[in-house]
């Protein structure tokens, strides 16, 4: 019967065929009695017999933190796993909304193109005035369009549109979680700038212009209108 090598609790695990330690000195230390009389004990058995049974404990205690380690290993183990689908189903998420942006993606560029050729068109026309010309044109642009498309059921198409709406709303709201998050770092920006201490100027300080490179000396300084004028001589 197994103990706790701390405590000296029975553990409740029979280890059948495994010679164990009845822990009988370090139970009776544990119970109070006299350390004198615990060693007048061990001195009147055999000394191999001390020894042995001192041999069993440790093996015992060696043997019961081999098993908490082993218990531990499995526990991280466990938790390893766990982590690992959990990884393993992000991961597959982030790629389907990777490959749903690249269709959104691919989709806008295409009207993009579409609306380019349309404006070539519209400006050819604009030059000649040819109608003919025009409306082959745009057949021609028409047709080219349409043989990219592959016809899919009422039922199909719906779903399509559902899964783009679907796709548009998020990356609409990841655009505007990124505008609020630069305005924000822009209004920190502007925040810190204004608790800058002010510079006192004086006549003959060098200073350069807010809206340009240009450096210059302050020839001098009036007050016009409770408004602060300086006059700047710009160094070539």
């Amino acid at each position: 019967m197994l103990f706790d090598e701390k405590t000296l609790e029975p553990l409740y695990k029979l280890h059948l065929g495994q010679a164990g330690s009845s822990f009988t000195f370090e139970v009776a230390q544990k119970n109070g009695i006299p350390f004198g009389l615990i060693n007048r004990a061990k001195k009147k058995i055999e000394g191999s017999k001390v020894r042995f049974d001192k041999t069993i404990a440790t093996l015992q205690k060696e043997r019961s933190k081999l098993e908490k380690t082993s218990q531990t290993l499995k526990e991280e183990e466990s938790k390893a796993r766990e982590e690992s689908k959990k990884m393993e189903s992000i991961n597959a998420k982030i790629q389907d909304k990777l490959e749903r942006y690249q269709e959104l993606y691919d989709a806008n560029q295409r009207l993009i193109y579409m609306g380019q050729k349309i404006d070539d068109i519209a400006e050819k026309y604009f030059n000649n005035k040819d109608k003919k010309t025009l409306i082959g044109d745009f057949l021609k642009l028409v047709e080219i369009e349409n043989s990219k498309r592959k016809k899919i059921s009422a039922k199909e198409k719906k779903v399509k549109e559902i899964v783009e709406k679907k796709i548009i709303e998020e990356v609409k709201e990841k655009v505007e979680e990124i505008r609020v998050e630069k305005k924000e770092k822009k209004i920190k920006a502007q925040k810190i700038e204004a608790e800058k201490p002010k510079v006192t100027l004086k006549v003959g300080d060098r200073v350069r212009m807010n809206d340009g490179k240009a450096i210059g000396t302050i020839d001098k300084i009036e007050r016009i209108k409770q408004r602060l004028t300086m006059v700047f001589l710009l160094l070539k």
